[in-house]
């Protein structure tokens, strides 16, 4: 009897061995995409949104979403609270007021941030790069930025392609 046990533990722990491996494989780690720090400047005050897409094959959602700022952490938010489909993306934002984002970047007024991007899906952290880029929330302002190159023709009496006269 104390051999079948013997037998039986010995064969449990092998399967347990070689079948954990095989399901921890099917996991795919989640992506951060399209990571962007936005900037508007509305009636002489700015304010900036971090914001970032995940994605997660596997249909996982975060456990946490967090913006990193010169070091900070600060967790993020969905733009649409609804939203839970990870296949297709999920949008995250972080919103800071100008003197908000100067206490954790003091350097912010000289355009000198550091940020990055930090998730979990269960199975393990995921980190973008670090970036220190910037670009006009033209969206949120109300600004086209369509034949902003010039050339086009439907831009009104103006044949510039500005959009004048729009």
């Amino acid at each position: 009897m104390k051999k079948v046990f013997v037998v039986l533990s010995i064969m449990i722990l092998a399967i347990s061995l070689f079948v954990s491996p095989i399901f921890a494989a099917d996991n795919n780690s989640p992506e951060l995409q399209n990571g962007v720090l936005l900037y508007t400047f509305k009636n002489n005050i700015f304010s900036y949104k971090f914001q970032v897409e995940y994605k997660d094959a596997d249909g996982d959602l975060p456990r946490y979403m967090f913006a990193f700022i010169n070091g900070s952490r600060r967790e993020m938010i969905k733009v649409d609270i609804t939203d839970n489909n990870s296949k297709d993306g999920i949008m995250y934002i972080l919103i800071l007021d100008e003197d908000e984002l100067f206490k954790l970047a003091p350097k912010a007024k000289e355009w000198d941030i550091e940020y990055w991007f930090r998730t979990n899906d269960g199975k393990g952290p995921v980190i973008t790069k670090m970036s220190k880029l910037f670009a006009l929330d033209t969206e949120s302002m109300g600004l086209s930025t369509s034949n902003s190159g010039g050339g086009g023709g439907e831009g009104g009496p103006s044949s510039s392609g500005c959009g004048c006269g729009k």
